[in-house]
This record gives structure tokens, sequence and C-alpha cells, in this order.
């Protein structure tokens, strides 16, 4: 079903301004890292979605997709299934040193594949966030070129048929993860003040205030990804999905066709969102941990200014099923009600915006006009 567009926020919006002068200006994002207690269930998932081993060992697992990048997935053996960091890209030793300074860090030299230097930073919430430089890429697999559709005014194939391998899809490479954060103002100069990402979509409450950053990696006039990281205010600090690229919707179908039949748990999807313009599908791991596959995203360079939004169920998708109730984790466990209620003792503006957040997406979404 169609939606209309999602309202633009109104004069009295909080504006969420670019850094003046980041300490540095990340330029790939390069990997995330998970615990999990066992290795051999998460390799077959994540082989299963379209990924490659790189390296294993009993308490380590890389993988990789078929671009540049060593690795884009680094698994860990731990007690409990947990999100530990990402790993990011810098373009010269400068900013190591940089960054080295700044928070009395030490420069280490990276044993995972591909080698190179790294500084190990931890954002606000305590998030691992490993900044390499000079690692070496690798080879890159080979990918099928994205299929051509045939359309009234541009026939490309003439007697010969569409008939893509029902296997895993190619998974090009980590495209972006979304981090949920209950101090999302702090979180988000963070990610700006220290790495230099630039908001694209800012989603805000109605009063105006942001709950909610895409943000993409400051390449100059150097087209980007609208979003590397997404910064969103949640109930604690986790994070919500990571995503994939492949080449097209034909690979973001037949992920959905064997990851179904290997029955593991589908998500939401296929659809395609409103800010990014993705086309999408999602799909949970064996711990309930979301991934993404998904094909046409939109590129930004450093010309285009940030747009800001009113959140709303609606505003999250183009075309597709509806926004599934359990998409969104809001439930109230332990853990997250003592978050709650310290806030509402220490914070009570910022409890006012959880709550109101929980309200705009819980929502039903308004039919097409």
């Amino acid at each position: 079903m169609l939606h209309s567009p999602i309202a633009k926020a109104g004069p009295g919006s909080i504006e969420l301004p670019r850094s003046l002068s980041p300490l540095v200006k990340a330029n790939d994002l390069l990997f995330v890292h998970f615990d999990r207690p066992d290795l051999a269930q998460a390799e077959q998932y994540l082989r299963d979605f379209g990924l490659h081993v790189v390296s294993k060992s009993e308490d380590e697992l890389t993988l990789r997709g078929t671009g540049l990048r060593p690795y884009v997935y680094r698994v860990t053996r731990g007690p409990k299934a947990r999100f530990v960091g990402l790993g990011l890209a810098v373009p010269s030793a400068d900013d190591l040193e940089t960054l080295s300074k700044r928070f009395g860090l030490p420069i280490e030299k990276s044993n995972a594949p591909g080698g190179g230097s790294i500084v190990r930073l931890r954002d606000p919430e305590g998030v691992e966030v490993a900044v390499l430089h000079g690692y070496a890429p690798s080879e890159p697999l080979p990918t099928r070129p994205a299929i051509l559709h045939n359309a009234p005014s541009q026939i490309v194939r003439v007697n010969d048929t569409q008939r893509p391998a029902l296997e895993p899809p190619q998974v090009t490479k980590l495209g972006h993860l979304v981090l949920e954060t209950p101090d999302f103002d702090k979180s988000v100069r963070w990610y700006m003040d220290t790495l230099g990402f630039i908001p694209s979509d800012v989603m805000c409450l109605p009063d105006g205030s942001p709950v909610g950053s895409f943000m993409r990696l400051d390449r100059g006039g150097e087209p980007t990804d609208h979003h590397t990281l997404f910064v969103a205010l949640g109930l604690e600090s986790k994070v919500d999905h990571v995503a994939f690229e492949v080449v097209d919707l034909d690979a973001v179908e037949m992920g959905q066709q064997v990851l179904m039949a290997r029955r593991y748990r589908h998500a939401w999807g296929v659809g395609r969102h409103l800010l990014g313009s993705q086309i999408f599908d999602y799909w949970r791991d064996p711990w309930g941990q979301k991934h993404e596959h998904y094909a046409d995203g939109d590129l930004f360079d450093d010309r285009q200014p940030a747009g800001y939004h009113v959140l709303d169920r609606a505003g999250l998708y183009q075309w597709g099923p509806d926004l599934p109730d359990d998409f969104i984790d809001a439930k109230l466990t332990p853990q997250r009600l003592v978050s709650v209620l310290k806030t509402a003792i220490t914070d009570r503006p910022r409890l006012k915006k959880m709550l109101a957040l929980k309200s705009s997406v819980s929502m039903p979404a308004r039919p097409w006009r």
C-alpha cells in the first residue's frame, strides 16, 4: 500500500548542524562486531545470508562480502549474544595520531584480516568504535552485474530470459547500521564532532525535537551512501539492525527465498524505504538480531543539506507490507524499566521524548489518499 510523504518539521524545529571542525573524517564503514555463544550457528546463518568466511578459529570468525574490504563481519565467542562495536576507516595515519592524542589511547597493530593500524575508541554509551588506517584491501570476488529490465521506453533484452540463480545473494558490502541510545543529543554529536559524520535526514517529534538522524560519511564531492549510521533515541544502548548491500531487486528477493526456505525468522519486507530510498528486506539471526538486504539506495555528496521530517510510522517506507508491531523492540524489560525510572527522576524532558517517540511509531500507518 502506498503512503503519503512525511511532513517537514515546522518553523520551530531544532536544527542539527554539521560539526564545523570534527577531529577526523571517517571515509568508510569496515565491519560490525558481535559476540555469539555458538560460532557454528552464527556461521551457517551468515553464509545463508550471503557472506563468505575469511578466517575462523575456536573463538573467532570473520566474513566478507564480494568487495574490497578484508572482512565486514566479526564474530567472537561470548557467554551471551551481544553487539560489541563497529570499524571505520580514516584516510591518513595523521588521523590516528589525532585520535590517539585526543583520547589518550595507543595506536595498535591490527591482527585481523587486512592488518593496518588501529585506535580503539568508545562512544558515549560504551560501544567500541575501532578506527583503522593502512589495512590491505582484498581482491574482489566475482559479482554478477545488476539485471537490466525491459521497459516500454527501453528494450534491453530480446530473445533472452531472466534466470537468476536460486542461491544466497551476493553481498557487496556492509552498508549501514542503526544505533539506539538513551541520550540521542550526546551520542549524535559525538559521531559528528569526533568522526565527521554529517546529517542527511533528521527525524523529529511534532514539537521539532530531533530524535533520530540518518548520517553519512563526509567525502567532500565524492558521492556516498545516504546513511552509513543512523543514531536514534531508544530505551537503551543497542544496535537495531545491520544492513548489507546486494546488487539489485532480484538479489533482495532471492535472499528472501533462500532464508525463507532455511526457516529463519522474517522481520519485514520486501518494500522501499522513503528516506534513503533502499529496497529492503529484514531477517533475524538465531538470536533475534535484525539483518537487512538492500539495493538501490540514494547517494549524496557534501553539498546536499539535511532534511527535517516529523517521525511517524507511515514515513518509514514508500511501499511494501506495513511495519510489523514487533519490528521496533519496545518491550519494557527489567533493565529498560530501571533506565526509564532513572530517566524519569533525573531527566524528565528526555523521558517525555522517549514516550512521544514510542507513540509516533506505534500509530497505525496512514492510507494513501
